[in-house]
């Protein structure tokens, strides 16, 4: 029996169509009146349906909408809300007030591309961290102004929800996404048609619907493989998340990147600038190569140079097993009937991702493939930034490991989507509105201190009991699930309490981020829990991946340890971590516990989410802490050591977060003044939000990737694009004629030159060069400059020489230094490719050191 479906789209009344726009634009995910609004319409179906507004207008009958629009009440909440809304859309930003350079902001627009989006709990189109991030990302891209569009994978099952057995083991479900349920639309044509795109592979042409979303000015367009013209194979592509099965993961990167691209070209839509989150996707680069070759008529290594500088990639990933490596074989089965009617050819294709381009048993890497695609290149903190720079040595052996060319910004959250009402209110009376309106007022946060202690207590005890609840009403909800005895009910009616002080720990359960630290001495963490007169509990979340066994043991074993008597009451585990679980839980909990293996967590952003509603951090340093920690804002596990011996590591580690509880965190919570204030826990609180509030948030983070990578990209595409890429012609030859003469150029002498070696004299820096024919303008000579200066973070340091003169063959080069500091001095001279195109001396692997 087959059944045809349709679709009845609700038929608003004038005064209620602001309706239907409000809830098809994400802006209201992080606007309490508009959400609500939503509420007051339906308040039980919102709670059942994860707070999703396309739900609750879907229920509205006739008779109710009648209702509505004679409900002056409802009516003036609406216009104040759409009143907010236009605001929003109207009020100048950050981008349109810094863009006086227009010919270096003109037709600017980004292109973000990322394989999850975590934008509200409604949308199950994330799994985690990047997910996340890549939402709040695009979150502050519309708060700023900034030209953006963001592409991605519309999954209809997206990432497993989680349900523990009775012997605490994960098992998975997968959700069933009803897209007309969801804030979406499909992309249209001029005759109101669907519009699709299409890729073929080795065994089928794969038809891809467009769906597209908003949030604010930002403009999202998702891929669907799940359509009946395709095979049962091809519908599963856009399916679930992260599938473990390796021929789906590239047949979904294929998706996302050309498919991506596909879409672009599609909707008429034209990137100046493409950042590549993750290595995801990365197949992006062969479709725009493709591009230009074919519509521009330009040579592979032009096509490729213009896509290189035009392209950033970030990387989130502290190790490279985390990088998805695939078999030549794989890249020819899957790629290769993509291109193979095109001039692009797959050994051009094969050598972007290898290290060693004539090395046939090299796999192919996406993150390799993104770095060597890319102008700029970052890891997501300062720490990460480094370990980036190890992990990409390969691609430059022979350069100093600080001078890689490999950046760093640190991520942020977004953070009226992260704070809760109540602080939010205290923000708003006693800093201003401007923390959120003008989010890129940093320096409003000083302003915390005006903040009264009591006022500031009162609003955080409010959020515990509220955290408190709804984990009770989480509990009960599984318990009912799993069909258990009716006095499991009882007791979780009862777990945990509002006025103790809660530890919260939530996160993916892979083994680097030690779930399992904080139970390492149950008899020692009894005690710290137990203590009558300082009562501590414990709450922890997390999903650990479907086939990550050691994960699932290590949640298996906190859940026994949960049940055992002496803990029921004070430790829970709650089942199916997710954005909304996440939300009570970094507003509720006094101390966000964070202990991965240093250096793996590449940043983290929840304690950054705990910190905006008066939480406090207590953590390894790594990541973002690194940069967050002051002394003066929470408590750090260890001094950024790392140990060759992990086990000895876990012991040393495992002591040090018991003592820190025992003797500095717990009691300075209990200890209150006469009107039951703990004030010096207050102080604390207040620098932390003061610290991280200010810095570790999305809208700094987008200013740093606009003034770092954005704007640059940008013009350099403006550039290289003009008189039919003429530029871009003139600078492949240049760039060709330089490695053809670059092995004759002969040093004849490289030296410092001094009279004496003492603070404040002047030294000299010389070199003489025959370059072979190549102008002086051609090349950069400069000296690398090592000292011991203690009060210099980085001894290196790189000075660039003046060309003085030609006598016969040779250049001469020199530069003047004073010498500022006693202890070991070293020089070395090197001699690079100079192009207002080369960004970074380093990243053609073209220089001579001398």
């Amino acid at each position: 029996m087959k059944y045809r479906e349709f679709y009845v789209n609700i038929n608003f009344p004038e005064k209620l169509k602001p309706l239907e726009s409000l809830a098809y634009n994400l802006w209201w995910t992080y606007n309490n009146a508009a959400k609500d609004l939503f509420k007051m319409i339906n308040p039980d179906l919102w709670r059942m349906s994860a707070n999703n507004p396309i739900a609750v207008l879907s229920s509205l009958s006739h008779e109710k909408m009648e209702k509505l629009e004679k409900d002056p009440v409802f009516l003036s909440r609406l216009e104040s809300v759409w009143n907010h809304y236009i605001e929003y859309l109207s009020t100048p930003k950050w981008f349109e007030m810094n863009s006086s350079e227009a010919s270096k902001n003109q037709n600017m627009l980004i292109c973000y591309m990322s394989m999850e989006y975590g934008l509200h709990e409604s949308m199950q189109t994330y799994a985690g961290g990047l997910g996340i991030l890549s939402g709040d990302h695009c979150k502050s891209a519309s708060d700023i102004g900034l030209p953006f569009v963001a592409v991605g994978i519309l999954y209809r099952n997206g990432y497993f929800h989680q349900y523990l057995n009775s012997d605490g083991w994960q098992l998975e479900s997968y959700p069933y996404n009803e897209f007309s349920m969801m804030p979406i639309n499909s992309a249209l044509n001029e005759n109101g048609e669907n519009i699709y795109i299409y890729i073929d592979t080795f065994n089928e042409t794969i038809k891809v619907k467009i769906w597209l979303l908003n949030i604010g000015y930002v403009k999202f367009i998702l891929l669907d493989t799940d359509i009946p013209e395709n095979s049962e194979e091809a519908r599963k592509i856009s399916g679930k998340l992260y599938d473990g099965d390796p021929d789906m993961r590239i047949k979904q990167e294929i998706l996302l990147g050309i498919g991506g691209i596909r879409a672009l070209e599609k909707l008429n839509i034209s990137p100046s600038v493409y950042h590549i989150n993750e290595g995801h996707p990365a197949f992006s680069v062969f479709e725009r190569v493709k591009n230009l070759m074919e519509q521009n008529g330009l040579t592979f290594e032009e096509a490729f140079t213009f896509v290189h500088k035009t392209t950033l990639f970030t990387t989130h990933t502290p190790v490279p097993a985390g990088f998805d490596v695939f078999d030549t074989s794989d890249i020819n089965k899957f790629i290769g009937p993509i291109y193979s009617k095109t001039p692009l050819k797959i050994d051009d294709i094969l050598k972007l991702g290898k290290v060693t381009e004539s090395n046939i048993h090299e796999g192919f890497s996406l993150a390799i493939c993104s770095a060597k695609a890319s102008t700029y290149r970052n890891g997501v903190s300062k720490l990460h930034g480094q370990v980036s720079k190890d992990i990409f040595t390969p691609l430059w052996p022979s350069i100093p490991k600080n001078f890689i060319p490999i950046d760093h910004v640190t991520n942020g959250v977004h953070l009226p989507t992260w704070v809760a009402d109540e602080f939010k209110t205290l923000y708003n009376r006693y800093l201003g509105e401007e923390w959120y309106l003008k989010p890129q007022n940093f320096a409003i946060w000083d302003n915390v201190d005006d903040i009264p202690d009591l006022e500031l207590y009162e609003a955080k005890q409010i959020l515990r009991t509220r955290m408190v609840e709804f984990i009770r009403k989480r509990l009960k909800e599984s318990i009912k699930k799993r069909d258990s005895a009716y006095n499991e009910l009882l007791i979780a009616s009862e777990k945990l309490r509002s006025d103790v002080l809660t530890i919260g720990f939530a996160r993916r359960f892979a083994t680097y981020k030690r779930g399992f630290l904080l139970f390492s001495d149950t008899k020692r963490l009894f005690n710290i829990l137990s203590n009558s007169k300082m009562p501590v509990q414990v709450v922890i979340a997390g999903k650990a991946h479907p086939k990550d066994n050691e994960g699932k043991e290590i949640i298996k074993q906190i859940n026994h340890i949960a049940k055992k008597a002496e803990f029921r009451d004070k430790i829970v585990f709650v089942e199916d971590y997710d954005i909304q679980l996440a939300k009570f839980l970094v507003r509720g909990v006094d101390i966000w516990l964070n202990n991965p293996l240093r250096p793996m967590e590449a940043s983290g952003t929840s304690g950054m989410k705990a910190a905006i509603n008066g939480g406090l951090n207590f953590s390894i340093l790594d990541g973002w802490w690194v940069e967050g920690y002051n002394g003066e804002n929470g408590w750090s596990i260890g001094a950024g050591e790392e140990y060759e011996n992990s086990k000895y590591q876990d012991y040393i580690e495992s002591e040090e977060m018991y003592d820190k509880l025992e003797n500095e965190i717990v009691p300075m919570f209990y200890n209150r003044d006469k009107n039951n204030v703990p004030r010096e826990w207050i102080r604390v609180m207040k620098n932390s939000i003061k610290s991280v509030c200010s810095y570790f948030n999305t809208t700094r983070m987008l200013i740093e990737y606009t003034e770092k990578y954005y704007n640059d990209l940008n013009y350099m595409n403006y550039q290289l694009s003009n008189n039919n890429y003429q530029e871009l012609k003139d600078y492949v030859s240049w760039i060709q004629h330089i490695k053809n003469t670059w092995n004759s150029i002969n040093v004849y002498d490289a030296y410092l030159d001094y009279k004496n070696l003492k603070i404040g004299d002047t030294a000299k820096l010389i070199v003489k060069v025959n370059l072979n024919g190549l102008s002086q303008n051609e090349v950069s000579v400069i000296a690398m400059l090592g000292r011991s200066c203690s009060f210099e973070e980085d001894p290196n340091k790189i000075v660039e020489l003046d060309f003085i003169g030609k006598s016969d063959l040779i250049s001469l080069f020199e530069k003047d230094i004073i010498l500022s500091c006693p202890g070991r001095f070293s020089v070395t001279f090197g001699i690079f490719p100079k192009h207002k195109f080369i960004k970074n001396r380093f990243e053609n692997n073209l220089f001579i050191w001398c």
